[in-house]
């Protein structure tokens, strides 16, 4: 099968890499530079780590400027603090953040290691020797051994296998765990030793490196007493990182090492996605910045103003040396740096580990977990155990309690993708396996019995397509002799395992033979060709010489694929089965079946064997070769004869209907994007209350772009207009409006007028669903955007059909970009990835076609309801954490800074500081850093329970924000009013300076002390309001915080090497009692209207959160009085 004797057809291409066997020197030579076999993936070396790292840090915003700041504090002459204040917090942060790149670079380092150091085994003349894995290079044949992993990409060469077939896994590339059979030329596969490889003498040409791991294109010339060229595809390509299984050994060609390799190609990083929330704190630290330039530009300029007008009467501040100017600009860095602790420098610390907390929390979560097989590394067995959730970033943590649009894909995200054979249609019979197993074969021998030739015919030819036109592996058991199938497709499983129920049993596939035992008799059919299944194709062919030496065309795909290939088409008379085929299909459709049909057509030799010509030129060709091998195709797959259709059912997942159901009430829009049928569409739609009886579907299905927009135009004329954003997506009428009687209606859109006389509403209808085929959405987005977007912002739920990969990507795009709102893709498929990548917040689900998606999703479950507890549970408790966290640490710096500018009003702005350079330092490290870290780790509005029960509360969010611009006024807000009374509270309690009864005078230091006292206690009883869960680690956060601010301030009052400055200040303070009463009043003075705000608030306007937190109290109590009646003795 597809070798020619030749010439040429094996000398090199341009474009190509060409490697000669055994020959090393001669493809060393070449002007190509092949890399070796090393591999190395980490970040950083030795040398490189501390620049490197260090470049990368100063990279963020937040670190430049805080080194920037650093650099001005090294001046004396400006600064008035110690430069420890900066050099200390900002070592913090860039040592925490360099000890974790450093810990993921070394985990990655010693991974490269170990597999740059494995050891294999080399084919050079003619004997075996051992090589590191890192040695190998293109042209090396290798010798791999049962349970060994691939080092390179290879060509197979030979097998152990009679048939030259291997057994491999690619677990480490797709996350596939199903075996995938390889098959060596059986050219090559004779080479059996090391004495044989050497004799193998030629080359190969192929196609230069690329990311796409199932596609292999080249073409080997074999010299011997005649000069013969096979074509290679991906059915004999190894790839790096995949193992070798239940094949005793192989020998393959190096083709692609180190950096060329598939596996390190498709290692780049996914997207980068940065959270909605992320890019709002962006915005609101640019505020801050622009206010604290603002307040320094301001205190500069009353600097210089106080220096030219008070300094004649101030003589002891001596007399003036440098122009008034530059003491303005002087001061202005002096109080860039005074007030630089606007902008918390550990937030982003303490923002990083809380995310990965809260990540890890999602992953702990034992009710998103479910029990899954995974095989035994040791016996090879499979095994049950329990998998949750995975987070593979912590980025995105609070966008999942924002979610507004959801894109789903169908096939085993909402279903089982666990396929069973239901029902197929063979001529105008139907037959329902599902009922009763077996019943083709059953009408089979009861044809035979009888006579009716053309309907055996029909069921036999039916029942052979099954068994031939697929690429399941089989594998027997020697000892039992029981066959088990294995498949990337479980719709192929289904159709196989149906043959083999009614007598048709597949047994074998050999390199250009397929083995069937038919009503017990085993025969042998020749394999001439396989047209392989694409996304493109939507269908798959296998040509193949019957028993009765006929050449037989057999195909199976989606009707769509068929239905214009079939002899006749279109023709009622030429093919009358047609239609009523059809018929069949929207039936099975409409009870949710996935569809197939099949049809097959006798070949004869000369048509045959001059296609085969033409096949061969595509196959082998090196550049294009997919979009050849497609026209050639279209060549041969043509005039077939409808033979039947199949009905296979998949499951929908449990808990789907309920999921969705909740999640609409939670205010998210639904996008189903799935490449079925419509009917099958419809019919899930209904089936997992995608929609409801009540619901009126708006069905979109055109042949041309003008018919798309004049249907849009028709629909979105009935639409109310837009008004605010919460009644976006619901379409109201009153009872009275059922009829509109209008010669016209607007758009919306432009100011085109459609003509809509005596328009009927449906009575039922006021929510609306939109279902539009692959083919109609092309024109939608593309010539009618902005019409489709707004139908679909009606429309409760959106069902694409008929979509492809690139198709589902686009919509993500398009509603995003349009919208602006936050959207989640989920999928389990290698067709979702793109999808998922394109989305704000990717999801795979762990399927049964491989983890492709997992893999490239930000966070991955098992099933779809596990969805429910990952937005609504996880998802807004992190929203509503994060916000808390954010807006809190700078309400305390800013509580705490402002101190400082008040005090410039006594001291004529010359820039002095109040608090020690030491408390100014802890303040974010010690002093306030551990409350907002537990509270963005454990806090709870409410329980769990309420949440599930109560969808409401997730729309709640969407509405209101917790986050926003006015939010955030607000808490800065509350800490200009805390360091207004924390300051002048302290200024005008003690503004006669008198400490005690001995006449002791409080000085710069002990007022600061006051203050730094008064403004940690307040701004860490803020904290206790704002708590609504208190547990061990809160209540451990403040008082921790508090204990380490008295146990320096005490450190400082009795050790006088510390600070001469604050030796023996706080001592004095703890023996008057007046500064007692003066932390009390204070606190209580500035804690008062938050207090009063809070109470009014929940009083009067109540939230949703705060009644039923309510509820569920009164409910326990009543619980706890009902047990302590019912239980006297207790």
């Amino acid at each position: 099968m597809e070798r020619k004797k030749t010439e040429d057809n094996g000398g090199p291409a341009a474009n190509c890499y060409t490697l000669y066997l055994n020959d090393p020197k001669q493809t060393m030579a070449q002007a190509t530079k092949f890399p070796k076999n090393y591999i190395r993936t980490t970040k950083y070396t030795v040398l490189t780590f501390i620049p490197k790292n260090l470049f990368e840090q100063f990279r963020r915003l937040s670190n430049f400027y805080f080194l920037c700041v650093l650099i001005i504090q090294l001046v004396p002459q400006i600064s008035p603090l110690l430069p420890l204040t900066s050099i200390l917090p900002l070592s913090f942060v860039l040592i925490i953040t360099a000890t974790k790149e450093a810990l993921e670079d070394h985990a990655r380092y010693k991974s490269d290691k170990k597999n740059n150091l494995e050891i294999y085994t080399t084919a050079r003349e003619g004997h075996l020797e051992s090589i590191f894995s890192q040695d190998i290079k293109v042209g090396d044949i290798i010798r791999i051994q049962n349970g060994q992993q691939i080092p390179a990409d290879l060509v197979l060469l030979s097998s152990s296998h009679d048939e030259g077939i291997c057994y491999v896994e690619t677990s480490n590339l797709d996350g596939e765990t199903n075996l995938k059979v390889r098959k060596a030329l059986c050219d090559t596969n004779k080479l059996q030793t090391a004495e044989d490889i050497a004799t193998l003498q030629g080359s190969i040409v192929y196609e230069t490196p690329n990311e796409r791991l199932y596609r292999f294109n080249g073409r080997i010339l074999i010299q011997g007493k005649e000069s013969i060229v096979h074509s290679l595809n991906h059915t004999m390509f190894l790839q790096r990182g995949s193992q070798l299984r239940n094949t005793k050994f192989i020998y393959g060609v190096c083709v692609y090492a180190g950096i060329d390799t598939k596996l390190f190609l498709n290692q780049q990083p996914p997207p980068s996605k940065f959270s909605t929330v992320e890019k709002l704190l962006n915005k609101l630290i640019l505020f801050v910045f622009i206010f604290q330039i603002i307040v320094c530009l301001l205190s500069a300029v009353a600097s210089a103003f106080y220096e030219d007008s008070k300094s004649e009467e101030l003589p002891y501040l001596g007399d003036r040396t440098t122009p008034l100017s530059i003491f303005g600009v002087r001061n202005f860095f002096t109080y860039f740096i005074l007030f630089n602790t606007m902008i918390p420098i550990s937030l982003w610390v303490t923002l990083e580990m809380v995310k990965v907390g809260q990540a890890k929390f999602m992953e702990w979560d034992q009710n998103m977990t479910s029990k899954v097989l995974v095989p035994d590394p040791l016996t090879g067995t499979e095994v049950e155990v329990e998998k949750g959730c995975k987070a593979k970033t912590s980025n995105l943590n609070e966008d999942l309690g924002r979610i507004q649009h959801i894109f789903s894909d169908k096939t085993g995200t909402l279903t089982e993708n666990v396929m069973k054979f239901c029902k197929c249609s063979i001529g105008l019979d139907i037959y329902d396996e599902k009922q009763n197993s077996g019943s083709l074969a059953t009408t089979l021998e009861m044809c035979k019995s009888h006579g009716l030739i053309n309907r055996g015919g029909g069921i036999q030819s039916f029942l052979r397509i099954l068994s031939l036109c697929h690429t399941v592996i089989s594998e027997i058991d020697e000892n039992t002799g029981n066959i088990t199938y294995q498949s990337q497709s479980p719709d192929e499983l289904a159709l196989v395992h149906t043959a083999s129920n009614n007598g048709f049993v597949f047994l074998e596939r050999k390199t250009d033979e397929i083995l069937l035992r038919e009503n017990g008799v085993d025969i042998s059919y020749s394999l001439l060709a396989v047209l392989e299944f694409s996304s493109a194709r939507r269908r798959m062919s296998v040509i193949v010489r019957t028993p009765e030496n006929k050449i037989m065309l057999l195909t199976k795909g989606a009707d769509m694929a068929i239905s214009c290939r079939l002899a006749g088409a279109g023709s009622r008379e030429k093919n009358p089965l047609h239609q009523e085929t059809l018929n069949y299909l929207k039936n099975f459709s409409r009870d949710g079946y996935r569809t197939l049909m099949l049809a097959e057509r006798e070949l004869s030799v000369e048509e045959y064997t001059e296609w085969k010509h033409s096949f061969f030129q595509a196959t082998t060709s090196i550049e294009g070769r997919e979009e050849k091998v497609e026209s050639v195709c279209e060549l041969i797959e043509k005039d077939l004869t409808l033979i039947g259709t199949t009905a296979i059912e998949d499951k929908l997942q449990n808990q789907v209907p309920e999921t969705i159901g909740y999640l609409l009430e939670a205010g998210l829009h639904i996008w189903v994007l799935t490449g079925d049928k419509q009917e099958t569409a419809v019919n899930i739609g209904y089936s997992c209350r995608l929609f409801e009886p009540s619901m009126e579907l708006i069905f979109i299905n055109t042949e041309t772009s003008e018919e798309c927009g004049q249907i849009l135009d028709r629909y979105i004329a009935l639409l109310p207009p837009e008004t605010t954003e919460s009644d976006k997506g619901v379409v109201n009428y009153s009872e009275d409006d059922n009829v509109l009687n209008i010669a016209t209606l607007q758009s919306g859109y432009g100011n085109k007028v459609v003509n809509v006389p005596d328009i009927i509403i449906p009575t039922l209808a006021n929510e609306y669903g939109l279902v539009i085929d692959g083919h109609t959405l092309t024109f939608a987005l593309c010539d009618h955007k902005e019409k489709f977007l707004r139908l679909g912002r009606a429309c409760k739920s959106v069902i694409c059909c008929r979509v492809t990969p690139l198709q589902k990507a686009l919509v993500v795009r398009v509603v995003k970009q349009s919208e602006g709102k936050i959207s989640l893709a989920i999928g389990d498929g290698a067709n979702d990835v793109s999808m998922i990548q394109e989305a704000h917040v990717g999801v795979g689900i762990f399927g049964k076609e491989g983890t492709q998606a997992a893999r490239a999703s930000d966070y991955s479950i098992h099933q779809f309801q596990h969805l429910k507890r990952l937005l609504c549970v996880h998802g807004r408790y992190s929203y509503i954490r994060v916000s808390g966290l954010i807006q809190y640490s700078f309400y305390k710096n800013m509580s705490f800074t402002l101190c400082l500018l008040w005090y410039s009003f006594t001291n004529l702005f010359t820039g002095q500081t109040i608090f020690d350079s030491w408390i100014i330092t802890f303040y974010n490290i010690l002093f306030t850093s551990l409350p907002p870290f537990f509270y963005g780790l454990f806090e709870k509005d409410i329980d769990e329970e309420s949440i599930l029960e109560n969808p409401s509360l997730y729309r709640r969010i969407q509405q209101l924000p917790v986050l926003s611009k006015k939010s955030f006024l607000i808490w800065n807000l509350s800490g200009l009013w805390h360091s207004l009374i924390t300051f002048f509270g302290v200024e005008l309690l003690f503004r006669s300076e008198i400490m005690n009864g001995q006449g002791m005078v409080a000085g710069i230091w002990s007022l600061g002390t006051l203050v730094s006292t008064a403004s940690i206690l307040t701004v860490n009883l803020r904290m206790c309001i704002e708590i609504k869960t208190w547990n061990i680690f809160s209540v451990g956060g403040i008082l921790f915080s508090l204990i380490a601010y008295f146990i320096m301030v005490l450190l400082y009052a009795f050790f006088l090497p510390l600070s001469a400055n604050m030796f023996d200040i706080f001592s004095t303070q703890l023996e008057t009692a007046a500064y007692y009463l003066a932390i009390i009043i204070i606190i209580v003075v500035a804690l008062i209207p938050d207090f009063c705000i809070k109470y009014y608030a929940r009083q009067y306007y109540p939230k949703d959160v705060q009644i039923l937190r309510e509820r569920r109290n009164i409910k326990e109590i009543q619980m706890r009085e009902f047990t302590s009646t019912s239980n006297p003795a207790a």
